[in-house]
């Protein structure tokens, strides 16, 4: 295996936030399927290395990214994420021995976790070469139907 990652709960958390934009400390918990206590251990512990900001509206606390956390998301935004490509992933899908009909379900899953992020990056790459518009329509239509 090359170059695996460990997930925590504190990072699907701190994606949760960043994809939600503002939510609920109790629906965060719900969410994530894990302990109230733990959920609000965590967001603490976040609050606290100024990742995420709390508000509190009557008497439910609110989380979202903090003001920090948002500006270094806009640095790294600036940067081309690598997403995997589907000859990648099947490669890897193969080498784990997960079979194809598994990974054809893992690939779609994956593709409706990050289109939005996919089609933004195709769009900046696509107008960065000065593609008119509506060809930039009809080549994201044949990309999607490639993915």
């Amino acid at each position: 295996m090359s170059n695996p990652i460990l997930k925590t709960s504190a990072d699907d958390l701190y994606e949760l936030v960043k994809s939600r934009k503002k939510i609920s400390v109790e629906e965060t918990a719900k969410l994530l399927n894990i302990p109230h206590s733990v959920t609000q251990a965590l967001v603490d512990f976040l609050v606290e290395e100024r990742i995420l900001g709390i508000e509190y509206k009557f008497t439910t606390p609110y989380i979202y990214l903090s003001k920090q956390s948002e500006e270094k998301l806009a640095v790294e935004g600036k940067f081309t994420k690598k997403f995997v490509s589907r000859d990648d992933f099947f490669q890897k899908a193969k080498q784990w021995g997960i079979s194809i009909e598994e990974a054809n379900h893992l690939w779609r899953k994956y593709l409706q976790e990050n289109i939005s992020l996919i089609k933004e990056e195709f769009y900046i790459k696509a107008n960065s070469r000065n593609i008119p518009k509506e060809e930039i329509e009809e080549l994201w239509k044949k990309y999607q139907e490639y993915l």
